[in-house]
């Protein structure tokens, strides 16, 4: 670089035009995403596709790393517990922090303990049936349920998930008898109600969306708030009369609270482009799921909805969890 007089090079500065060195210099470091799931998985295959435009966007190396187990707790408390220079995020969701600071009393992180960055995408919950049945939409699939002598059977990845909260939420909401039944993943449970061992899942559509395109499902209703573009035909249980029932599930990004607000809005700046890009909204887009970009303030606005709904049943029916 040519020798300027230091009042040019504050005005080069302040103009913005080191900004590609400044970049280089940050970029000797590393961020680093933690994810609290296995590789392989949608999460993780959306993380990647999201940090690698991001670290085109920042001139820095994302490195995504994997720390599944304990219920997403891992990882959060890793990225709570990390120096506070927004150089370690956390790629967390619904379980992970929320749903785990309301039912975990030993809970080793709180909410206060993190700082949003964005929320990347959110995707709804279903109310999807064994094709055998004879409901074909929400109004029948309430009077067939409130005419069974028995609860019927609905799927979740165990006591206190986003599935197990939106049965119970459902019930509520239809004046219907639901019981929960735990299965270890989508795959197994998809197959029992595949063969009618169980009468309902209320998963993200893309569990059981081929099986629903060959027949042999009938998925009747979506929690969003409006209908996805990929099922147009399938109405909202708004539109059925229900708008106690729109929610969502989301992933987001957070960094240690403390973290310099100039960094966070860095961040933020790079996953809002990143999340703006055609293959990243087509790869949401053909899961149901919606991608979203803005200020930190959506995370936050999301993570409060959250407390309000699922914090009353849990409250409710005082589900903890060790």
């Amino acid at each position: 670089m040519p020798h300027l007089p230091r009042r040019a090079l504050l005005a080069a500065a302040g103009a913005g035009l080191f900004a590609p060195a400044i970049a280089r210099a940050q970029g000797a470091r590393s961020i680093r995403f933690v994810v609290p799931f296995a590789a392989g998985g949608l999460t993780d295959l959306v993380t990647r596709m999201v940090a690698q435009h991001m670290a085109q966007s920042l001139g820095q190396t994302i490195i995504v790393e994997n720390r599944p187990g304990g219920n997403a707790i891992i990882a959060a408390e890793a990225v709570a517990h990390a120096p506070k220079d927004g150089m370690t995020v956390l790629v967390g969701g619904t379980a992970g922090l929320p749903l785990n600071v309301l039912m975990r009393p030993n809970l080793p992180y709180r909410l206060e303990d993190f700082s949003s960055v964005a929320l990347l995408f959110d995707g709804p919950l279903t109310l999807t049936t064994h094709a055998g049945l004879p409901p074909t939409d929400i109004a029948s699939f309430v009077d067939y349920a409130r005419a069974q002598p028995h609860p019927l059977r609905y799927a979740t990845n165990g006591t206190g998930s986003v599935g197990h909260l939106f049965g119970i939420l459902l019930a509520e909401a239809m004046g219907i008898r639901l019981t929960d039944v735990a299965y270890r993943g989508n795959g197994p449970s998809t197959t029992d109600l595949l063969a009618g061992l169980i009468e309902i899942s209320v998963e993200a559509p893309t569990t059981t969306l081929e099986h629903v395109r060959a027949g042999r499902l009938r998925l009747l209703g979506l929690s969003a708030s409006e209908r996805a573009p990929l099922l147009p035909e399938v109405p909202t249980f708004r539109e059925a009369g229900y708008p106690q029932l729109v929610t969502s599930f989301w992933t987001g990004l957070l960094v240690p609270a403390g973290t310099p607000a100039g960094m966070i809005a860095r961040l933020n700046a790079a996953a809002s482009a990143a999340m703006r890009s055609e293959p990243i909204r087509q790869r949401l887009t053909s899961e149901a799921l919606r991608p979203l970009h803005g200020a930190p303030l959506l995370l936050d606005e999301q993570m409060q909805r959250d407390r309000e709904q699922w914090g009353r049943i849990i409250t409710e029916r005082r589900i903890t969890l060790e």
